[in-house]
């Protein structure tokens, strides 16, 4: 479900995930020509922590300096956002990592020009879980098992998105483990919570805020317990990822788009609370009171970055994992997922 808003690599095995459907190459929904300004433009995000970046822009009216009306649609997960893409909807996309890329591999004409995020999972489990695992680790899962005649129950977000393929890398490549010790049941982030929330998942990978949502709520027993920076240090999170022929036919503005990225991810840098008011201001106070906003801002798993170099290595992991699973058969190289030129232009003073 959605709703309109205006204005790699020696890593490998198992996972499973859908992504994007069949598509080609995207010439945006508004008819982008020539170089000047196109009049309107779709933005495709998330309302998760990973896209502070937007909720900032979006609240201090930055995308009204660049010209153009922007539109957004707001999705339930990565995958679905990555189907829109593929059918012409969006523009450009505030998008995980993980469907971003097997957007690209499946034919979806963009390019990353900015990352958002640095190690953004974070694994919660319920008090008995989480005994389980400090008592036996890794064993943890056939333990649980032989006691309780069912597989642990992991929820996450769609199949396909980046905590879901995150939590298929922790237990195949980190724990060393086959995928069927445990269960993994994907969701929109709301229904996540409230899956954790209320005891119908044993643990989960998710981002923020739900971790710190879970630990506010005075009825949830689920507490994290792995943080992505345990398990994979630098794992990507989420980036922006254009449409190529705004990329290609509109570079000026999409330079500015990254200086406008920049500023916010500084501003975020610089003013912690005031950006997270912002965030809970775009998603609801009522579903994301300030209080929460304030306190997951500062979580492990909240680091922000603009910086595309610093997340190729672990985003062609992803690529791989793709190939691994069937869902791609493209193996993507830096040239085909990134275009550096914007941020270092943007980085080096040039605007």
């Amino acid at each position: 479900m959605r709703e309109i808003r205006a204005s790699r690599r020696d890593l490998l095995r198992g996972l499973g995930a859908t992504a994007a459907g069949a598509a080609t190459s995207i010439a945006g929904c508004q008819g982008l020509t020539g170089g000047s300004k196109p009049d309107t433009l779709t933005l495709g995000t998330l309302n998760v922590f990973p896209m502070m970046q937007y909720f900032v822009i979006e609240q201090q009216g930055w995308y009204d300096e660049l010209g153009p009306d922007v539109e957004v649609q707001t999705f339930g997960g990565g995958p679905p956002l990555v189907q829109a893409y593929a059918s012409g909807e969006l523009d450009l996309a505030y998008v995980g990592i993980s469907p971003g890329l097997v957007a690209i591999a499946n034919g979806v004409s963009s390019k990353v020009v900015a990352a958002n995020v640095l190690e953004p999972n974070v694994m919660v489990g319920d008090s008995e879980f989480r005994s389980y695992w400090d008592d036996h680790g890794a064993d943890a899962f056939e333990r649980f098992r032989a006691d309780k005649g069912r597989k642990p129950r992991f929820a996450t977000l769609p199949a396909g998105s980046t905590p879901d393929v995150f939590l298929r890398y922790w237990i195949t490549e980190v724990l060393g483990l086959d995928l069927d010790v445990v269960e993994i049941v994907g969701q929109s982030p709301s229904a996540l919570q409230s899956t954790l929330s209320t005891a119908n998942a044993d643990a989960g990978s998710a981002i923020e805020p739900v971790p710190t949502l879970l630990q506010a709520n005075e009825d949830s027993d689920m507490e994290p317990f792995r943080y992505a920076g345990d398990i994979m240090p630098g794992q990507p999170g989420a980036v922006l990822q254009p449409s190529e022929s705004l990329v290609d036919e509109n570079p000026d503005f999409v330079r500015e788009l990254v200086s406008t990225h920049v500023r916010a991810t500084d501003f975020i840098r610089e003013n912690r609370d005031q950006a997270a008011e912002m965030a809970s201001e775009v998603v609801g106070s009522d579903v994301l009171p300030v209080e929460i906003a304030r306190t997951a801002i500062n979580s492990p798993a909240s680091n922000f970055i603009s910086d595309p170099h610093e997340i190729v290595e672990k985003s062609l992991v992803y690529n791989d994992f793709h190939q691994q699973l069937g869902s791609v058969d493209t193996d993507l190289s830096e040239a085909d997922v990134f275009d550096h030129s914007f941020y270092e232009e943007v980085s080096s003073g040039g605007s």
